[in-house]
């Protein structure tokens, strides 16, 4: 699709919708419409091309949900994206990384929490792929995860 920016809170608001029709509870399809939203928020702007791929697989009888978002990119910019990914899976504590985020983003400067909002408020796990000149950022997780930890610990 080529989503204008208008269309990403439809997204986030059919997302919602379609996930609390796929049996979620406890809030997940909030936090699912979250990670698609700042998912496709990164993605477009950033899409060479404008078409932005978007895939959703919710797997009740597996307690599985798997995000997608596919996009045109450089290399250099796959390369960076793909380091900073790593960095953030490189803490295991996704809310001390989410705080370190938002301490080291100045307050003036907008984005730069999007991922990390995904890996700790949608309790998924990310990774980044590339083939034939497009990226896909990969969110994956339980569909009933654990409560939210929110003092010292995450997971």
């Amino acid at each position: 699709m080529k989503p204008p920016w208008v269309f990403i809170d439809e997204i986030r608001r059919f997302v919602e919708s379609f996930c609390a029709c796929a049996g979620t509870t406890d809030n997940r399809e909030a936090q699912l419409a979250l990670a698609v939203h700042e998912l496709m928020q990164n993605a477009v702007p950033h899409s060479h091309d404008d078409d932005v791929e978007l895939t959703l697989e919710v797997e009740p009888e597996a307690d599985r949900v798997a995000v997608a978002v596919t996009n045109r990119c450089t290399e250099a910019e796959y390369h960076a994206l793909e380091e900073r990914v790593a960095r953030m899976n490189g803490e295991p504590d996704a809310l001390r990384h989410y705080l370190q985020a938002m301490h080291d983003t100045p307050t003036a400067q907008r984005g730069g929490l999007g991922l990390a909002r995904v890996r700790f408020e949608a309790q998924l796990e990310l990774s980044v792929s590339r083939a034939g000149g497009r990226m896909t950022v990969h969110a994956s997780g339980r569909l009933r995860p654990t409560p939210l930890q929110t003092s010292g610990g995450s997971r």
